[in-house]
């Protein structure tokens, strides 16, 4: 435990740390521990993580310590993505310093590894892309973890995934930094991080950037989809060797059932030669999506009606009810018809959800489907709307994978078409990018109505206090 002094309430019998009861110890880490508590304002389960101070962390003094935890809270704080855990709050109490972050209940990556857990593959690629996408995020933001392995990822394994997908977090941004920051370049006799997951910059004190991130979401994806570490050694020396100047055995060879399109996807990501190497997460992320739609799209025969070829009614109705396909010819639309997964959903059964990261957008073909909200304040959803045949939603997922704005759920037995952002952009670029345009056109034509009507308020706002 550590050494400092935790706030005892002798009325109540409790331990906190500012207004957050303590529930119990969550672990500890090389720079201090975890804690389950309890938000007393809010009344929400939260985690605190706190900092053990006067013991030295690799040559680092208690002022840079200090540096290091609340560059955390200001980094991770600043970031808002499903797959990456939120930041509530930051103190000091007595002694004490703290933030206060999302409780994940779930699982770490390294226990599923450690302890064999069977996963279907399927499902690894999904998480996969989901912590890909999420680092993709922080690097577009100017965030670089550099502390990726299967400890800082967590499987939400909470009664609010039952039926639904299995949902990623990205943990500790503790040694994170900004690729702005002069500690792009630190020195070779101060090198932060997990050895087994490090990239060769990373190894030898170079410079690092956002794919120094990606070697490391290699590395990790090597021992999650095969079970076993890409670089094996039994010292430091020769492990620093291996990732310098050693290639693993691709993960094909070592799990048979691993595809070659996934396999070429993990190797591309540990390339010692950054010009070889994918250049972003979010590239890895787009092979990995690819592997997952022609999976999708294998599925298609699986549904209760022909979804061969769309009929030219259909088409039409797309054509006269949607502006962003009125310009599309009946056959670039049948083209986007034809490479696009199709799915069958059962009553009841979810689409996507509210907060979720999407790229696809959905045709309904058959059956209806509900959309609903949950508005702050209520503790039950809001229907929005019942969609029918031939009804478009979740079209803006193909502008940027943001957060999707509301629960999709089938209402009746419904078969859908998928139109992927990823897939459309890589086979029908032409096509991706005229639907792109013509979905922006509509963005744009909302945000002037909206400030249209902002203004408006404003001006009588004015003429009221005049």
């Amino acid at each position: 435990m550590m050494k400092f002094n935790l706030i005892h309430d002798t009325t109540l019998g409790t331990i906190n740390i500012g207004r957050y009861r303590i529930l119990h110890e969550l672990g500890q880490g090389a720079m201090g521990v975890v804690y389950k508590g309890k938000d007393s304002i809010i009344d929400r389960i939260v985690a605190i993580k706190t900092i053990k101070l006067g013991k030295a962390l690799q040559g680092l003094d208690e002022r840079e310590i200090l540096k290091l935890f609340y560059q955390e809270v200001r980094i991770a704080g600043n970031l808002s993505h499903p797959n990456i855990a939120t930041i509530f709050d930051a103190g000091e109490s007595y002694d004490i310093h703290y933030f206060v972050m999302e409780f994940v209940d779930g699982i770490s990556l390294k226990t599923i590894i450690q302890d064999k857990i069977q996963i279907p593959l399927i499902s690894k690629v999904k998480m996969l892309i989901q912590v890909a996408s999420a680092l993709h995020y922080a690097h577009q933001r100017g965030v670089i973890h550099r502390d990726i392995k299967p400890a800082n990822v967590m499987l939400v394994t909470d009664e609010h995934t039952k039926g639904k997908e299995n949902q990623a977090k990205i943990m500790d941004f503790g040694i994170a930094m900004l690729s702005s920051s002069k500690s792009a370049i630190h020195r070779s006799d101060r090198i932060l991080g997990t050895p087994s997951y490090m990239s060769p910059e990373q190894v030898t004190g170079g410079e690092l950037d956002r794919q120094t991130d990606v070697f490391s979401l290699g590395a990790m994806s090597y021992e999650f989809l095969t079970g076993k570490k890409p670089f094996p050694a039994a010292d430091l020396p020769t492990l620093f060797r291996k990732i310098k100047s050693e290639d693993p055995p691709p993960p094909h060879t070592v799990q048979t059932d691993i595809p070659l399109i996934i396999s070429n996807c993990v190797m591309r990501a540990i390339e010692k030669d950054k010009e070889k190497r994918s250049q972003s997460a979010g590239e890895f992320a787009d092979e990995m999506e690819i592997y997952l739609s022609r999976t999708e799209m294998l599925d298609t025969q699986k549904l209760s009606i022909s979804l061969e070829s769309a009929d030219k009614e259909f088409l039409l109705n797309l054509k006269k009810s949607y502006t962003f396909f009125s310009d599309f010819s009946l056959e670039e639309l049948n083209k986007i018809y034809n490479i696009s997964s199709k799915h069958a959903y059962k009553q009841g059964e979810e689409i996507f959800s509210e907060g979720s990261i999407g790229n696809k957008m959905y045709i309904i073909i058959s059956g209806q489907v509900k959309i609903t909200k949950m508005f702050q304040g209520n503790t039950t959803e809001t229907t929005l709307n019942v969609l029918k045949h031939g009804d478009c939603f979740g079209e803006m997922a193909l502008m940027e994978s943001a957060p999707r704005f509301a629960t999709a759920t089938a209402e009746t037995e419904c078969n859908l078409v998928a139109i992927n952002e990823v897939v459309l952009r890589s086979s029908e670029p032409k096509l991706c990018l005229k639907l792109y345009k013509n979905l922006a056109l509509i963005l744009s034509d909302k945000l002037r109505k909206s400030d249209a009507k902002v203004n408006a308020l404003l001006s009588k706002y004015k003429d009221a206090n005049n």
